[in-house]
């Protein structure tokens, strides 16, 4: 279909230098706004040694844009690959280190540290600070030391919460291009009081940065700090970098940093030619990431700066338009006496009657709410009615996104109960997890457990083959795991009576027999990194699993490495930690070969990774006030009740005291300030989930009576009180 660009799309298409900002609604067709901008730059502006550089955030972005840029560049008669560089500013930060390593003191072959492995020495370093001042990490505690919660919440704090405050603050402290002994003599010699939360942060920070050189690695946060730095020190070294490139944009502008902001400008040049699109509306990272809205909203305020806002959408249907546009106005009005303003008043317009692409135009209202008496009701009638409209055969889309991922695994739970599929974003099944190589590396742990050899049967050998499940219960009946698979005259079929080897399947449970026994033998000769990898390919793992699966011997391999004496039991204790990773590395997989929903399946994401994506009928669910927070009395996330009032909020209290002796700035309430930011950033959430629908809309809530009491959150009493009166109208009208 030809691109017929709409109003406000015009006008970005029209851009041939200087700043520009474009904030856009979602569904207003950005990538191909940019793409069909790049392309027309490419064809009329640049000279044959320049490149227009597109900074994005997502693997699965930088193959779109390639994509259609590609592909209006073809139209026009040019080469697909001409005049332009997608890239993540990760790999953008990378590719500037390389062109000048010796500046940084880092080797040519210096590595990048996975994830998870960062994460690991940062544990231990918190482990071993604690085990040498925690007399200090208990002055933190708002626990009495005879509390029968003290020992409980003094583990939590030491094993977990403190791991994962040091952990934000190392990559705060990288944003704010700090070197570590320089941090924490500042803190040391500062006038913050002796029992400040900054403190032990600083100093895991020194530690870390010590080991980190040691080692000749980098994280993903030295990335760019370290590119940020070669650029600002050496303008030589910058000048030649930006030389290559005539225009620089940024797609999803909302979710940019300081240092990310300083990096653009740097590499735009002289000219400024510096194109940024994106959505404040849209801002839900913040919380979790070191990214900041405002930077963005300030773009678009500066006078030399043009804007051109994208407010036609053709995604959703004029009321769920009016819905998200709805939850604009509401949430101008509601926080209008607080500091904050959640969402800009910005609103989506429909697309006109002549457009090729029109909304879409579903008969009836397609809106609905519903408040349960509880998760467990509320979970089943999601599943159920998810699963009903994905059972239409009308080719049309469904989704449940949820704010929580262990949400999700129970509703993942009750489809298949019900006999349905799903699948999950950022995966392209439900099958993106190791789940059969897990249950046999749990019976090779522990083979004497009938119930680890029955998940193995199950999992393994009887999905296909049923009544292989009733010939172990049979079999099992009479003698334990050991005789089974081990008997002392050797594994043979005369083991078994004769009328159990005449029943049905019997051969098929013998040849599992003999599998199982040879993986038995293969964990007492193997080493785990490469057990994985044997197991791998006798249960004929391909595509995408047997990725997962090369990729968790890798993990065995890394900790081995560190731990050369752990044995297979060690090691699979630590694959929860693990799973969360390989998840990670699954929904990269995806991202680079691209989502796509299945019709006849239920896609199930949290709201944060609906970003981007749609679906005909998206069903929200647990709208609760310990999800989407109103007022200071609801609960949040981010705090630690059983911490000091002043650092129950640990990174907000930290950053603040930074902010002090940076710029004798002080923060008398960086809690309160907190709370506001993530009350914000929540309405901005859900506002995200309500436009990811194109034809139908359901929200749901549940309530909770108890140890940690829920109700519905405020914000979903008001829109539930908005759909019903939107529904008595439509009644009236059938009545006339």
């Amino acid at each position: 279909m030809e691109f017929k660009p709409r109003p406000g799309q015009k006008e970005v298409l029209e851009y041939r230098g200087g700043e520009l900002a474009v904030p856009a609604v979602p569904g207003a067709g950005k990538t191909t706004v940019l793409a069909h901008l790049a392309a027309e730059l490419i064809a009329s502006e640049l000279n044959n040694n320049q490149k227009i550089l597109i900074v994005t955030y997502m693997n699965s972005a930088v193959a779109n844009f390639r994509r259609r840029i590609g592909d209006f560049l073809a139209s026009k008669g040019l080469p697909r690959s001409r005049g332009y560089s997608v890239k993540t500013l990760h790999s953008l930060a990378l590719g500037i280190i390389k062109e000048k390593p010796e500046a940084r003191l880092i080797n040519q072959e210096f590595e990048l540290i996975e994830a998870g492995r960062r994460y690991r020495w940062i544990k231990d370093l918190c482990r071993k600070w604690a085990g040498e001042n925690g007399e200090l990490l208990q002055q933190f505690f708002n626990l009495e030391k005879n509390s029968y919660q003290f020992d409980k919440y003094l583990k939590k704090w030491k094993e977990d919460d403190f791991p994962a405050y040091v952990a934000s603050m190392i990559s705060y402290f990288k944003l704010k291009l700090l070197e570590g002994d320089e941090l924490k003599n500042m803190v040391k010699y500062s006038n913050l009081k002796s029992a400040n939360i900054l403190y032990p942060a600083a100093e895991i920070f020194a530690e870390y940065e010590f080991r980190m050189a040691q080692a000749g690695l980098l994280d993903f946060d030295d990335l760019v700090q370290q590119s940020l730095k070669l650029l600002k020190e050496d303008p030589e070294f910058t000048e030649r970098i930006a030389s290559q490139y005539a225009f620089v944009f940024e797609d999803e502008a909302q979710d940019s940093n300081q240092a990310q902001e300083e990096m653009l400008y740097l590499l735009a040049g002289e000219n400024n030619n510096l194109v940024r699109v994106g959505d404040s509306n849209q801002a839900i990272t913040g919380t979790f990431t070191l990214s900041d809205p405002d930077i963005f909203r300030s773009y678009c305020k500066r006078e030399d700066v043009d804007v051109e806002t994208m407010a036609v959408s053709s995604r959703s249907s004029q009321d769920i338009i009016d819905l998200a546009n709805y939850l604009v106005d509401w949430s101008q009005k509601e926080f209008a006496e607080r500091e904050i303003e959640p969402l800009e008043k910005k609103y989506i317009q429909p697309t006109v009657k002549d457009d090729p692409a029109p909304n879409p135009d579903p008969e009836g209202y397609r809106i609905g709410s519903r408040a349960f008496k509880d998760w467990k009701t509320e979970k089943k009638f999601i599943a159920r009615q998810a699963l009903r409209k994905a059972g239409e055969n009308n080719n049309n889309t469904t989704a449940v996104l949820m704010p929580t991922g262990w949400q999700l695994e129970e509703i993942a739970g009750e489809i298949k109960k019900l006999g349905g599929e799903f699948q999950l974003a950022g995966s392209s099944s439900s099958d993106a997890f190791l789940t059969e190589l897990e249950v046999i590396l749990k019976f090779l742990t522990s083979p004497a457990s009938a119930d680890n050899l029955k998940l193995v049967f199950a999992e393994v050998f009887a999905k296909e083959k049923p009544k292989l499940n009733q010939l172990l219960e049979a079999a099992l009946a009479e003698r334990e795991n050991q005789e089974l698979i081990f008997p002392l005259s050797g594994l043979n079929r005369d083991n078994f009576e004769s009328e159990f080897r005449k029943r049905d399947k019997f051969d098929d449970f013998f040849k599992a027999l003999t599998r199982t026994q040879g993986w038995l033998e293969a964990s007492m000769d193997l080493p785990p990194d490469e057990l994985i990898l044997f197991l791998a390919e006798r249960i004929e793992l391909t595509g995408k699993k047997l990725a997962l699966a090369q990729n968790l011997a890798l993990e065995f391999g890394r900790l081995l490495n560190e731990n050369p004496a752990w044995r297979l039991d060690q090691l699979t204790a630590e694959l929860p930690e693990i799973r969360d990773r390989l998840r990670q590395f699954a929904e990269t997989l995806t991202e680079m070969e691209g989502f796509e929903a299945k019709p006849d399946q239920v896609t199930l994401s949290t709201l944060h990774k609906a970003k981007g994506m749609e679906w005909d009928t998206v069903f929200i669910g647990s709208l609760t006030s310990s999800h989407f927070q109103h007022d200071n009395d609801d609960y949040f996330m981010g705090e630690k009740f059983y911490l000091n009032e002043e650092i129950k909020n640990p990174k907000a209290s930290a950053r603040a005291e930074l902010e002090y002796i940076l710029n004798e700035k002080k923060e008398r309430n960086a809690d309160y300030k907190a709370r506001q930011e993530l009350i914000a950033e929540r309405v901005r959430l859900l506002y995200v989930g309500i436009t990811r629908a194109r034809k139908n809309l359901f929200l749901s809530t549940h309530q909770k009576k108890g140890k940690w009491d829920k109700d519905p959150a405020f914000m979903f009493i008001s829109l539930d009180n908005f759909i019903k009166e939107i529904v008595k109208k439509y009644q009236a009208e059938e009545a006339d």
